[in-house]
């Protein structure tokens, strides 16, 4: 059998691959983005901003203004961090939690990825829970766990990749400038060279101020100089580099680079000048350039200006202007561009017709952060509120239960709905 990019493919790919082309429209599991993938917010010569909140593929977390790191959403590997598998109400195995709960304290930074989470605390520490089937938690086994351990010290970032459906993998930036990186390699996105998984950190390269991963086996990272290095599977060409050939080892891509993201098949970047650069696979306009079909761009196509920041989902795009405006675009089968059941094109995939928006839209204004997940987005607001909207089957829009279904009978919320239970930290 053959992928999207040509490759034949083994029984656990054909699994894959199957279950993403049902997904993929409306509702690609994640970050992507994501997986899930966390928006990398990153100036010359600085690490990753602190994320405040991430969206993974079915699940959630968000830092209160006391360092608390709070999760819900689906449990079943243990992402929630909660001791089990399931609501920590009722325990049982492969329910999902929709009132968040406490996990951590002294926490600075959060990744939610496919079925794992990762967190930092104030003094440096890496702590992660949940799958391990790949070595992603770095712990040296492939044992889940369903409580935080410690992986490493001196972590100024993390990243998070893989989704519900794709194997995981993890990124690292110390203190120091190095990144480092574990987890399922089979396209070789971990940067060593090889294809080999690795149960424990390797040392990728040196001078690195940020880091994203994606859902389907793609890398980026910033070096302090602005320079943008990507690596892994190449298919569609979201590497950016003119092939769709994959890379074992990172290859530069452009100059002047400040925030990254990476969808599950496709790259956003934005520049110093504030231009939003994107490419790779272009279904569901998930580029933001008005195509439509499934042109793969494979190199930067600039798309618009006054960008400060960037988030992948799966299959959509979110972009937080200087002016504080949040501009969305790309898939909304699922209401994650939280613009409501609508969008500037339809798209049909034999299960029903559905929405996306093939140019930026935009949403909302005074926004601090947003994190878009595999096929639901959380939007911070300058003055900590907490909005989401997407996809709400699995609880991972907290309580709130949807206004409509999807084409797959799913919950799902159009608009944006603030969660009153908690505000995030600014």
């Amino acid at each position: 059998m053959l992928s999207y990019d040509g490759k034949i493919l083994g029984l656990k790919d054909r699994r894959e691959e199957g279950l993403n082309r049902k997904l993929l429209f409306p509702a690609l599991a994640l970050v992507l983005c994501l997986g899930l993938t966390v928006p990398a917010m990153a100036s010359t010569g600085t690490v990753n901003s602190p994320t405040a909140v991430s969206a993974g593929s079915d699940h959630s977390g968000l830092i209160d203004a006391n360092g608390s790191l709070w999760m819900w959403g689906l449990n079943e590997e243990g992402q929630l961090g909660n001791g089990g598998r399931g609501n920590a109400k009722t325990k049982g195995d492969f329910t999902y939690q929709t009132v968040p709960i406490k996990v951590l304290n002294n926490v600075v930074s959060v990744s939610s990825g496919g079925k794992n989470t990762a967190a930092i605390k104030t003094d440096g520490s890496l702590w992660m829970w949940g799958e391990n089937y790949y070595g992603q938690l770095g712990n040296g086994t492939t044992k889940n766990s369903l409580v935080p351990v410690k992986v490493m010290d001196n972590v100024a970032a993390v990243s998070l990749g893989g989704s519900s459906v794709t194997s995981g993998y993890t990124a690292a930036i110390k203190t120091d400038g190095s990144l480092w990186m574990w987890g399922a390699n089979d396209y070789g996105q971990l940067g060593n060279g090889t294809t080999k998984d690795s149960l424990i950190p390797v040392k990728v390269m040196d001078n690195v101020a940020s880091v994203s991963l994606s859902e389907f086996r793609h890398a980026a990272a910033i070096k302090t100089d602005g320079t943008l290095w990507m690596w892994g599977r190449n298919g569609q060409g979201q590497l950016g580099n003119g092939t769709t050939k994959d890379s074992l080892v990172p290859v530069k891509v452009m100059d002047n680079v400040t925030a990254i993201s990476l969808g599950a098949l496709h790259t956003a970047a934005v520049k110093t000048d504030g231009s939003l650069w994107t490419w790779g696979f272009n279904e569901g306009g998930r580029l933001g350039n008005g195509l439509k079909g499934t042109k793969n761009i494979i190199v930067p196509e600039k798309v618009m200006d006054g960008a400060v920041s960037v988030s992948c989902g799966g299959s959509h795009t979110a972009v937080v202007k200087a002016d504080g405006s949040l501009w969305m675009f790309g898939n909304n089968g699922m209401g994650q561009l939280g613009i409501g059941d609508t969008g500037n094109e339809e798209m049909n995939i034999g299960h029903g017709d559905f929405y996306v928006q093939t140019v930026p839209v935009k949403l909302m204004d005074h926004i601090a952060f947003v994190s878009s997940g595999g096929n639901h987005t959380i939007v911070v607001k300058t003055d900590g509120s907490v909005w989401l909207f997407g996809r709400s089957s699995n609880g991972n829009l907290g309580t709130v239960k949807g206004n409509g279904v999807d084409i797959y009978n799913n919950a799902m919320q159009t608009t944006p709905v603030k969660l009153s239970s908690l505000r995030a930290r600014n």
